[in-house]
């Protein structure tokens, strides 16, 4: 009995914790069909935290990774992350690539020409791990949503 209470106190505990990576609403983005342009992600790691960078300085690393849907409209390509800064942990031979405080990751887009006006929002994940000097955090996922508008041709500066 004792046992089953100490693991839902932890279990509880881990729930309520204050996430340790967030991303900032990104602005939107507007596009014209046949046209290119980028969204830019803001990610900030809690202080005392940093995370791998992509891609991870050891194989055994998790990265920090986005993942974001595409549709018939508008098409993310590959994301673009920042270099990473130099950490060695104490007692280590190297230096780990991490991110840490506020970055951004950029995301190629593109509009296929005859993509029909409207707005679409893409809908993905920020998958991390989340370490501090002394410890790493399990894997986690925060949701990411960034908000494109295909514009009729010849009207970028439109809505609709």
């Amino acid at each position: 009995m004792t046992r089953s209470l100490t693991i839902a106190v932890v279990l509880a505990q881990a729930a309520s914790a204050p996430a340790v990576v967030t991303l900032t609403e990104p602005a939107p983005v507007t596009l014209v069909p046949g046209s290119k342009a980028e969204g830019r992600l803001a990610v900030t790691v809690k202080q005392g935290y940093h995370v791998q960078a992509n891609p991870a300085s050891e194989p055994n690393l998790v990265p920090l990774r986005l993942e974001m849907e595409s549709g018939s409209r508008v098409r993310a390509a590959r994301p673009i992350y920042p270099s990473g800064k130099p950490y060695r942990l104490a007692g280590a031979e190297s230096d780990l690539s991490i991110y840490d405080g506020t970055f951004e990751i950029r995301l190629p887009l593109d509009a296929p020409r005859g993509a029909a006006p409207g707005e679409v929002t893409l809908k993905g994940a920020l998958h991390y791990q989340a370490c501090n000097d002394r410890i790493c955090l399990r894997p986690a996922s925060v949701p990411a949503s960034l908000v494109v508008t295909v514009a009729r041709p010849g009207k970028a500066n439109d809505r609709f």
